[in-house]
């Protein structure tokens, strides 16, 4: 039983490893595939000039194209879309009536929130003082201009050398993790049990590994230590260490 216990701990360390290593790797490929978007569209303008790309939003219509090493965008605020202050306005004439209208009224709600959410989050906020009118301009999750009124254009100019363009995007892939498990043998104590190492560095077939240690005839614990391996195939390696404990060992190892 104690033998078993001490395999589970050990199990549970490899998967809480393996797991935060994949995850780590998926978020990298993330990261890399949501920056790049944006990068290849200016490259490809830069590498064009004077094409002219046209996007849609749920808010706008967006026109950018490159001349002279600077960006030229062009965004309309479409007239029908739910801008802060349309979805505003429907809000309130919907209250008027609040049985009729209480499904679309919860629909607006959501909508207004939504673009409140977008606009206190947004990195960049400018305010367009027109007499008695005013006019506030933000900047949303995707990096494009819009407002929180509907029928506005917007014309932006920014200096292609400020956006940083991709030379090479290489999808991340899972190395060598320089774990090892196997056995080991105390020439100390003339105990015997299983261990978990971490490969520091190697030179040609020897390695300096840093190991967890489990006895698995006293099982008082777990046990640190530092072993010199040498590979005897692709995957297996024998080595010598010392614990803590100034305990000497003797270990065969599997790599993965």
């Amino acid at each position: 039983m104690k033998i078993l216990k001490a395999i589970l701990v050990i199990v549970i360390i490899l998967g809480l490893a393996f797991g935060g290593y994949k995850g780590y790797l998926a978020y990298q490929n993330w990261q890399q595939v949501e920056k790049s978007q944006d990068k290849l569209l200016i490259e490809s303008l830069k590498a064009n000039e004077g094409m002219v790309v046209e996007l849609t939003t749920e808010l706008a219509k967006i026109k950018k194209k490159v001349i002279s090493d600077t960006l030229k965008e062009t965004i309309v605020i479409k007239e029908e879309a739910p801008t802060y202050e349309s979805t505003k306005e429907e809000l309130i004439e919907l209250r008027k009536d609040p049985e009729v209208n209480a499904e679309k009224i919860e629909i607006a709600r959501i909508e207004l929130e939504k673009r409140m959410d977008e606009f206190q989050e947004s990195p960049d906020k400018i305010l367009i003082n027109m007499g008695e009118e005013k006019i506030v301009i933000y900047e949303d999750g995707e990096g494009n201009l819009v407002s929180l009124e509907s029928g506005i254009t917007i014309t932006r100019h920014k200096d292609v050398s400020d956006i940083p363009i991709p030379i090479e995007e290489k999808e991340l892939e899972a190395t060598d993790w320089d774990f090892k498990f196997g056995g080991y043998y105390d020439l100390t104590e003339k105990d015997y049990g299983l261990m978990l190492s971490k490969e520091i560095f190697s030179i040609k077939s020897y390695n300096l590994n840093v190991s967890l240690l489990s006895d698995l005839k006293s099982l008082e614990g777990f046990n640190l230590g530092a072993n010199i391996n040498y590979s005897l195939k692709s995957d297996l390696e024998f080595g010598v260490g010392i614990t803590i404990d100034k305990t000497y060992f003797m270990c065969l190892e599997y790599s993965f």
